[in-house]
């Protein structure tokens, strides 16, 4: 997702505030004399960092269109259905569909918000299922130690704000973040065939980025690779899509592990005894041209400057 915004308003007036809600979360009835309000978004089409803040006492009535896990500071009491709190006892979680009742009294709200079908591939990903809807079977999470995660993977999220434009860090915080929302919050469901399957790609993905590491040098492939453990090629990249966390491919694992051999060579390597294009050839790089490129987007200098140190 390249379309990141980073967006905020900071307003005492009641329509402004009602067009901004309306225009950011579609449906809401906002419900109040007064509404001094602030907000700031930043993300993209697949998730959101939200923070608002609500110095007023308002009603609000809003039909949500995605996942959101909301957590406060004491004055934001909710009703969903049946369900009913207050996020600054435990985060919850909203989703597509729900309809909420909420009093803000003077509180600040911190949310995550998940695009629904962004998020359904992430745990179709992560848990080896094709058919998988994520529907959660209630708003709160799942245990106290799965709550304290869900909060500190939250915490650590909004300390990346100052970077969160950077795609590559993006992809990495919307990983945690929706790793985090599956696990701590219970989804419809058998967990112990999720985790099942979950640990069976997590166990072939360990297996697989061994066997590469230790076969770099020798002109192996992916297939080779799959064999090695006991999977297909198929297979092989569901279980790097479902846990890697630097590159999410084995084409891409074997690359970046060959670059380091090629780079741990220059290092040790003298100007006038080698060339660039002999390190390239020799880890498996026919094109110098695009050796170069990768090792440049790898390492932030071009392997020229590192020979040449």
């Amino acid at each position: 997702m390249n379309d990141f915004y980073d967006t905020s308003v900071r307003t005492d007036d009641i329509a402004a505030t009602d067009a901004w809600l309306r225009a950011q979360y579609g449906h809401v009835d906002l419900q109040a004399d007064d509404a001094v309000y602030a907000e700031r978004l930043v993300g993209d089409g697949a998730f959101a960092l939200r923070r608002l803040e609500w110095d007023s006492r308002v009603d609000l009535a809003y039909e949500s269109d995605r996942f959101y896990v909301c957590s406060s500071t004491p004055g934001y009491a909710w009703r969903i259905g049946r369900w009913d709190g207050e996020f600054s006892v435990a985060p919850g979680i909203i989703q597509p569909g729900d309809e909420l009742r909420a009093l803000a009294d003077h509180c600040r709200l911190d949310v995550v918000s998940f695009e629904a079908e962004r998020l359904t591939q992430t745990a179709r990903t992560i848990y080896g299922d094709d058919e998988l809807t994520v529907r959660f079977a209630g708003t709160d999470p799942v245990s106290p130690r799965l709550r304290d995660y869900w909060l500190a993977t939250q915490r650590w999220a909004l300390t990346q704000l100052p970077v969160l434009a950077e795609p590559l860090v993006r992809a990495h915080v919307y990983r945690a973040l929706s790793v985090a929302a599956l696990e701590s919050f219970a989804l419809v469901g058998d967990p112990r065939e999720r985790r099942a399957s979950a640990a069976a790609q997590a166990s072939i993905y360990n297996a697989a980025a061994a066997w590469i590491d230790d076969h770099a040098s020798l002109p192996v492939t992916i297939d080779d690779a799959a064999r090695a453990v006991g999977t297909s090629v198929d297979g092989l990249r569901r279980a790097f899509a479902a846990n890697g966390q630097v590159v999410e491919s084995p084409e891409g694992y074997l690359e970046l592990a060959r670059l380091s051999a090629a780079h741990a060579d220059l290092l040790d390597a003298h100007a006038d005894e080698t060339s660039i294009e002999q390190v390239a050839a020799r880890w498996g790089f026919g094109d110098p041209a695009a050796f170069a490129a990768a090792y440049r987007t790898a390492y932030g200098v071009s392997p020229r400057t590192t020979l040449e140190r």
